[in-house]
């Protein structure tokens, strides 16, 4: 895998200034979140908040006047400029509904693709304290120290997380739940990017993420990868443009890759 020119983003500095506009923009939102907060509905019947739109507009607009050529996807506000050389992929709350319910493992993503390739990934957690960088080529770091996947296999000696029961019957993919139970350890439901980073943390040693957008693992693509495992499609595609995700430490990848895909879907 080549490493990333980190100087088309202004460098270490350039980094670094992303970095902490993530936190800033994660900060203000974690105001909200304990002040308490009232969601709208989108069409599709998911909330989203004020909070949401107001840590994407802060990124949008930082990203589109330090980097005038680059491309923006935000969920939110969608597509800005062209430029899929250097687009920039962001998730403003990852765990929306998390984040309405008071729990604390709602996220800001941040992802920079360059030529359709994750490169940068940026996970801010406030209320869990957590904070994960990673640039395709120099490693993950979690809260400044760099982080490594586990090494358990095979899978049977595995614990699995995965996302929400209904991106699981919503995909055809109830029966891989079962199929979870019988050949893991222990599979457990840490939605969103929680999920991720009990990945990144040795605490699980993979994620089942069955419906998932490109802005919802951007940044987990470079992270996990940077962190010694892998990240594809339930097919096992490396893309994540596939509509689904496995995250894992690598050693129990392709097993549970077949595993899944060998579960009947409707």
């Amino acid at each position: 895998m080549n490493n990333f020119d980190i100087d088309r983003i202004g460098g270490s500095s350039g980094l670094k200034a992303l970095e902490e506009m993530v936190i800033r923009a994660g900060d203000a939102a974690m105001q909200r979140f304990r002040e308490g907060v009232i969601p709208d509905k989108k069409p599709d019947r998911s909330p989203v908040t004020a909070a949401d739109r107001e840590v994407e507009r802060t990124i949008r607009d930082y990203v589109l006047s330090e980097y005038p050529h680059a491309e923006f996807f935000g969920e939110e506000t969608g597509t800005h400029g062209n430029n899929p050389d250097l687009r920039f992929v962001v998730d403003p709350i990852d765990g929306t509904r998390a984040f309405v319910r008071g729990l604390p493992t709602w996220s800001v993503l941040l992802g920079i693709e360059a030529a359709g390739v994750p490169v940068v990934g940026i996970a801010y957690m406030p209320a869990c304290g957590d904070f994960f960088s990673a640039v395709q080529g120099h490693g993950a770091t979690h809260n400044g120290r760099r982080v490594r996947v586990s090494k358990v296999g095979p899978l049977a000696d595995a614990t699995v997380t995965h996302g929400c029961l209904q991106q699981f019957t919503e995909s055809g993919l109830a029966a891989a739940l079962v199929r979870l139970a019988d050949t893991t350890d222990s599979a457990r439901g840490f939605p969103d990017f929680d999920g991720y980073r009990q990945v990144l943390l040795g605490r699980s040693d993979a994620m089942v993420d069955p419906g998932v957008k490109p802005y919802d693992i951007c940044a987990a693509a470079v992270l996990i990868r940077e962190a010694g495992g892998r990240l594809t499609s339930i097919e096992g595609e490396e893309t994540i443009y596939g509509g689904s995700a496995i995250a894992s430490n690598g050693v129990i990848h392709d097993e549970l890759v077949a595993a899944l895909r060998a579960t009947p879907q409707k």
